[in-house]
């Protein structure tokens, strides 16, 4: 009987080893989706603003100027189409011309589609919720299952991310959602049961070891990118001021394409093309209106 029990109770030196290893893992899992969650959620914003604050207004000017710009040289690309082949630029023509390049423009200027989620998520009767919203829904249902201390939740992690989880609940960030649940659940994805063979505990340590290094190179790679990678430099005046002179270079090379451009379509009789653009009706010509004037006069003219 004796023998017997032994032997129930012997572990074997690997499955102890691969057991605490995956714990310790997780754990430092956890620590680093931490820190990504940190970084993204917390100091991006703060960085940005802070950037902002300091080159808000000049980044505008150049976005607008660049978009300018390219208006600009559009307009004179298409418009030297007819000159080549020696035909009148026409009011019509440049109308047409001028719509049919604020039509492409929309793809710059055009604002990302809103998202059907409303500022909150719904509540749990709401009729049709879109899949957003229930994944919203879902994850926070696991969430508060998870951090509640009525359901033996985590102090710690109660304390580190309750009021997180209820504000991005409140505005519908299932983005934010999902990382807290990424940090808070990581058990779930990589639970070692008792009656785990050494080949099942083998497996998940290997799963563990590269979702690790995944993540690894993901920070690393983060933080050499914007605005992380001028974090030091935005309380650097010398940089500040360098900063400051390159944007504004970069606004009068934009300014002067659109100037160089502009006195082309004026030297081609395209005098009003402008106040043609400004009153362009983008919906008033179809997207491939030029289409067959790029195939039969831009390219296969030019190879005959």
């Amino acid at each position: 009987m004796s023998g017997t029990t032994d032997r129930a109770i012997t572990i074997h030196p690997q499955v102890q080893f691969l057991r605490a290893s995956i714990a310790a893992v997780v754990e430092e899992l956890r620590e680093l989706l931490y820190r990504w969650f940190i970084l993204t959620c917390q100091e991006r914003p703060l960085l940005l603003e802070r950037y902002a604050a300091l080159f808000g207004e000049l980044e505008h000017t150049l976005q607008t100027e660049t978009l300018r710009a390219w208006k600009a040289q559009r307009v004179c690309e298409l418009v030297s189409l007819y000159v080549r082949r020696g035909e009148p630029i026409t009011p019509q023509l440049l109308e047409r011309i001028c719509q049919f390049v604020e039509r492409e423009s929309r793809r710059f200027s055009d604002p990302p589609p809103q998202s059907s989620v409303p500022t909150a998520c719904v509540a749990d009767g709401a009729e049709n919720p879109s899949t957003r919203t229930k994944q919203c829904v879902q994850l926070y249902r696991e969430l508060v299952k998870k951090l509640h201390p009525d359901r033996e939740g985590d102090p710690q992690l109660f304390a580190l991310y309750w009021n997180v989880v209820q504000d991005a609940y409140g505005r519908g960030d299932v983005e934010r959602l999902r990382a807290i649940y990424g940090i808070v659940c990581i058990e779930a994805h990589y639970r070692a049961g008792a009656c785990d063979t050494l080949q099942t505990l083998e497996r998940i340590h290997r799963r563990l070891l590269y979702r690790l290094d995944y993540e690894q190179r993901r920070l690393a790679r983060m933080q050499h990118q914007e605005p992380f990678s001028f974090a030091a430099l935005l309380e650097d005046p010398h940089w500040i001021a360098a900063r400051r002179a390159q944007l504004l270079e970069a606004i009068e090379r934009r300014r002067r394409a659109a100037e160089l451009a502009a006195a082309e379509l004026m030297r081609w009789g395209a005098h009003d093309w402008e106040e043609q653009l400004q009153s362009a009706k983008a919906d008033a010509v179809r997207d491939d209106v030029f289409q067959e004037e790029f195939f039969k006069h831009a390219y296969f003219s030019m190879q005959a």
